[in-house]
C-alpha cells in the first residue's frame, strides 16, 4: 500500500449504521467471541432503537422532586 491509498483510506467517511434492531444485537452475540469492544456490546446489553426511545421517555417523564 503506497503512501495515497493510505491517506485515501485514513480520510475516507465512516458509514452510517442506521437504526439498531433486534437482528444486530442477535449478530453481535453470535459473533461476541470475536467482538473486541465495549463488554456491554459483546454481552448483549445493548438497546434496540425502540427500546431505547421506550426508556428514554420513561425517564423523562419521571417528576424531578
Amino acid at each position: 500500500m503506497d503512501e495515497n491509498e493510505l491517506i485515501k483510506l485514513i480520510d475516507e467517511d465512516v458509514p452510517e449504521v442506521g437504526s439498531i434492531t433486534q437482528e444486530m444485537v442477535r449478530c453481535t452475540l453470535a459473533y461476541s467471541n470475536q467482538f473486541r469492544g465495549s463488554v456491554r456490546a459483546s454481552t448483549g446489553r445493548i438497546y434496540t432503537d425502540e427500546e431505547y426511545t421506550a426508556r428514554r421517555d420513561r425517564v423523562l417523564g419521571t417528576p424531578l422532586p
